[in-house]
């Protein structure tokens, strides 16, 4: 039979049409948005790019230890270990991290490489004095103060380490930035000596003391058993977003930074790791009773804190 009009096949075109026309538009409006996007990331991108390896994340080294021989300590490396698509680290951009939930961090510190094989302390002052934009010391003067005697030719360099990583470290560590730099800060020996308690007994409160410390904006200098005796500062902590110690993270500035294929003065450490390492390994190189042969700090409070 034919049908009585031909309406209602009349009417089901218009609306395929409509259909059609609609999923078109709903299609041209999602990949308008998409390429939005992808135009918004690439103007970033372009603004700030990583670049693991950009000289204005660091600080140049301009008096070095032995005078106009710069060619020692970790600067002589300049990133010959430096493997960018490493399968071993991950590449991270920690200048540029920012605190978040879980991580509390000092963006923006700029890092230094040390021109000697035993000027850790003094080159943590020159990351320390930067960040808190004051003058920073030569590497060398500075280390001549913590105790180094020069033996022989001065110029080339040779050096007697006694005085250096010995109990006398951390206050002279701590006198020099009170008396010289006028900055906050207490130790661990400060702990000692008064017979005081310190302000963590474990993992679990060392994180939360960090945690609290570094969002006041307070660096925490740590002498451990790294490279038989490093100092080194706590610039940043990630608990991960869980109640376990296990899985946090330490993030240190470290003037001596060899080994992790990217030179760029930070090393990641888990925080029990690190922990353990710090607080019951004694240090080689120092000749002292077993309470100050490990687990020395000295908090330096933010100069800049209202």
């Amino acid at each position: 039979m034919e049908p009585l009009t031909g309406e209602p096949e009349n009417r089901k075109r218009p609306i395929i049409l409509y259909i059609i026309i609609g999923v078109l538009l709903i299609a041209v409006i999602v990949l308008s948005v998409l390429l939005g996007l992808k135009s918004k990331n690439n103007e970033e991108d372009k603004k700030e790019p990583f670049n693991p390896i950009n000289e204005k994340n660091y600080i140049l080294v301009t008096n070095s230890f032995y005078l106009n021989d710069i060619e020692n300590g970790a600067y002589s490396y300049h990133g010959s270990g430096n493997h960018l698509d490493s399968e071993y680290f991950k590449i991270l951009d920690v200048y540029n991290m920012k605190p978040n939930a879980n991580r509390s961090i000092l963006t923006h510190f700029k890092t230094y490489q040390q021109t000697s094989e035993f000027s850790s302390p003094c080159s943590l002052i020159i990351m320390i004095t930067t960040y808190y934009n004051m003058a920073p010391p030569g590497e060398r003067s500075c280390s001549i103060l913590f105790g180094l005697e020069p033996e022989g030719d001065c110029a080339k360099g040779t050096y007697n380490r006694t005085g250096v990583f010995d109990k006398s470290t951390m206050p002279k560590f701590a006198e020099h930035l009170r008396n010289d730099y006028h900055l906050e800060c207490e130790s661990s020996m400060d702990y000692f000596e008064n017979d005081r308690e310190l302000p963590f007994e474990d993992e679990k409160t060392f994180g939360k003391w960090v945690k609290q410390n570094i969002n006041e904006g307070n660096i925490i200098i740590v002498m451990y058993n790294d490279w038989a005796g490093q100092a080194a500062a706590i610039i940043g902590i990630d608990d991960m977003g869980t109640e376990d110690t296990n899985d946090d993270v330490i993030i240190l500035a470290d003037s001596y930074d060899t080994t992790d294929h990217l030179q760029d003065g930070y090393t990641i450490w888990g925080l029990e790791k690190f922990y353990a390492l710090w607080q019951y390994t004694k240090i080689p190189f120092y000749e002292t009773d077993d309470n100050l042969n490990h687990g020395q700090f000295i908090l330096i409070k933010n100069p800049n804190k209202k």
